[in-house]
């Protein structure tokens, strides 16, 4: 089965936003299920605002812009990817289609969610022991965003 989802890599002075997932005890981005009748983009502000209470700005990942009455463009992701997501309680394996984002914060840097939060720097997020407190790929995007200099001028 796969499922529809969306995770942001919220980027502030030279770090990155992670909650602790109160399921998998995972330091992951905030994210989560793309709802019926909402685009990746939508879900995407939903879960930052729903898990962190900051508002968000995307970060562009693109040039080409269409707006026409019959055909609009929506925010690119930065990557997708296609994750296997082992069976889990009464949920079988499947698949997650995850659209991952960039943002910044718009206005507080200040989350108010109810899981704990930090704001990480890189060399902090590598440090983490892979695959028992962060996901190896959760690591591996982190590192491949910040190897990306135009990105780190939020």
């Amino acid at each position: 089965m796969k499922q529809f989802t969306t995770s942001v890599y919220i980027l502030h002075a030279g770090k990155v936003l992670l909650l602790l997932h109160p399921k998998l005890k995972k330091w992951l981005p905030p994210g989560g299920h793309i709802e019926a009748n909402e685009s990746p983009p939508e879900a995407a502000k939903r879960e930052v605002r729903e898990e962190t209470g900051l508002e968000i700005a995307f970060i562009k990942q693109e040039n080409v812009w269409i707006n026409r009455w019959n055909a609009t463009s929506f925010e690119r992701p930065f990557l997708c990817l296609t994750e296997e997501i082992p069976a889990h309680g009464s949920e079988g394996p499947h698949q997650h289609l995850d659209f991952i984002y960039l943002a910044s914060p718009l206005g507080s840097t200040h989350p108010t969610g109810k899981d704990p939060m930090e704001w990480f720097t890189p060399e902090e997020v590598q440090a983490l022991e892979s695959d028992r407190v962060i996901f190896a790929e959760t690591q591996e995007v982190i590192e491949v965003i910040f190897q990306h200099e135009a990105l780190l001028t939020t």
